[in-house]
């Protein structure tokens, strides 16, 4: 099975799913994340794992993925309508695509990135509704982390929801 993880910043998540897929590429904007996620690579001796610095539209990949999965990424796109339609259409017939990411919050978990222009959380019907309008059918979406961080000597509750498409 062929993955991609979308914004994958330094590999955490995929780290631990090598052995579960024949690929995996790795892709994320941010040069920095993915520099450090190289070096992981290299020293673990990784051959499965690919990465992909740039931007989804200008993904020149024309094979399909099985499985595309992100983690507490989709609350930084604005425009996650496209960015949901265009992982759908990387994704091969029944494809799965598979999101963690913030429920809604007060915008406390982002305080300290000044001019932060993304989304605070997401509730689970709005994002079934996005992914249904773009091009999948969303299946079991739940809660599954209750936690808090510290920012600047406060403490701010969050949580975190887990949600399947299957591509129609």
């Amino acid at each position: 099975m062929r993955a991609l993880e979308f914004g994958c910043g330094t590999g955490l998540i995929s780290e631990n799913l090598t052995n579960r897929f024949s690929s995996i590429l790795m892709m994320d904007l941010s040069e920095g994340m993915i520099e450090q996620l190289k070096f992981k690579i290299e020293k673990n001796n990784i051959k499965n794992m690919k990465t992909w610095c740039g931007d989804l539209f200008e993904f020149p990949d024309s094979g399909k993925f099985n499985v595309i999965y992100t983690s507490m990424a989709f609350h930084h796109i604005e425009d996650l309508p496209k960015v949901i339609k265009k992982l759908c259409e990387l994704l091969d017939k029944n494809g799965k695509l598979i999101v963690v990411d913030l429920c809604p919050d007060d915008g406390s978990f982002h305080d300290e990135v000044h001019g932060f222009s993304g989304h605070n959380g997401f509730k689970l019907a709005d994002m079934e509704d996005l992914l249904n309008k773009g091009g999948f059918e969303a299946r079991g979406s739940r809660v599954f982390y209750s936690g808090t961080k510290e920012t600047e000597g406060k403490e701010h509750p969050y949580q975190l929801f887990s949600m399947c498409g299957i591509k129609k």
